[in-house]
């Protein structure tokens, strides 16, 4: 089979291994789409957190594939079926796990990051974290349960108040998912505030009432960052009003720091909310709302490359113009 390699020095290569057999517990499947997103570029420019890495790393977090093979204790009815993976794999045995939060569990194992992902023709994994897609739902949508669990853990860790007015920092994939998904909990407005004009389109289609390249005169009740702008976390903190929540998702990178006066935040009576990544309840959420048909995301469907045009998704992500939001590569099918 095919995969792609990086050492972490701007540098991603695909090579053919061996392919891949399952033991006990453990499935393959063939990866259908595979998206990739500015954590990947990260990993590939050596610019990630090197806790949450290792090299050589194949790249891949947020896919959707199919079973191609069982290990000899499972079901071999599960082959065929469409699926989408949890990448954290909790030890379910810690205190943090016990306590639902196994994005935090004390031993830290992720598929694209220490693992290897799903930038393959094959991948292996642990039954355990695999959801079965349903029938209706569209590989478009499915490829992106990772980035939007990410967005429902941090609603879930937030509770977004019914009816508040809500800003969304950021015009890229998980600011256009977090407009979306905002109004499972009926907010009364939504405005997005990013960079691009071109994104306006795109932005309204995710559930934006108002796409803005400046900062309103609005208070809003729920501010969320998804662009790891430091100077627009920094302003977040004055559109709030006193009691309102400021929800950081975005990373400004490795070591930035971000300005923030405490006396505004303390007088403000604000909260202050990170959210890393997802927990499986969020993830299992996530799937049951995409299976329900109540969410639908193959709209955020800009870019696709064929696998072997790897090189071309990766500069697609650096440079290609807006309208864009997210860049997969077809894999299988």
């Amino acid at each position: 089979m095919k995969t792609l390699i990086t050492s972490g020095n701007d540098d991603l290569h695909l090579i053919e291994v061996a392919d891949l057999v399952p033991g006990p517990g453990q499935i393959v499947a063939s990866p259908i789409l595979v998206g990739v997103c500015g954590t990947d570029l990260e990993i590939i420019n050596g610019k990630i957190n090197p806790d949450y890495v290792a090299y050589p790393a194949t790249i891949g977090h947020e896919w959707v594939g199919r079973i191609i093979s069982v290990g000899p204790d499972l079901d071999a009815s599960l082959v065929g079926k469409r699926i989408v993976a949890e990448g954290i794999i909790p030890c379910l045995k810690c205190f943090e796990c016990q306590d639902g939060n196994t994005n935090r569990c004390t031993t830290y194992s992720e598929i694209g990051f220490t693992l290897p992902g799903a930038g393959a023709e094959q991948i292996l994994l642990p039954i355990s974290q695999i959801h079965l897609v349903g029938n209706e739902v569209s590989n478009e949508s499915a490829v992106l349960v990772e980035p939007t669990s990410v967005v429902t853990r941090g609603f879930l860790k937030v509770n977004p108040k019914q009816n508040a007015k809500v800003l969304i920092i950021g015009d890229g994939t998980i600011a256009l998912i977090a407009a979306r998904l905002i109004r499972t909990w009926n907010p009364s407005l939504v405005h997005m505030l990013g960079l691009k004009r071109e994104q306006t389109e795109l932005a309204k289609s995710a559930g934006a009432d108002e796409f803005l390249t400046e900062p309103s005169d609005v208070a809003y009740d729920l501010i969320v960052d998804a662009s790891g702008a430091t100077s627009r976390i920094s302003d977040a903190v004055s559109q709030l009003v006193r009691g309102g929540s400021l929800l950081l998702i975005g990373f400004t990178g490795f070591k930035i720091p971000t300005t923030m006066y405490v006396d505004d935040i303390v007088n403000g009576d604000l909260n202050i909310f990170g959210s890393f990544s997802y927990t499986r309840k969020a993830w299992k959420q996530t799937v049951e709302l995409l299976n329900s048909g109540n969410l639908d995301l193959s709209f955020l469907i800009t870019h696709r490359f064929a696998f072997e045009n790897f090189e071309e998704a990766v500069e697609a992500l650096r440079t290609a113009p807006a309208p864009r939001g997210k860049i997969v590569m077809e894999v299988g099918s």
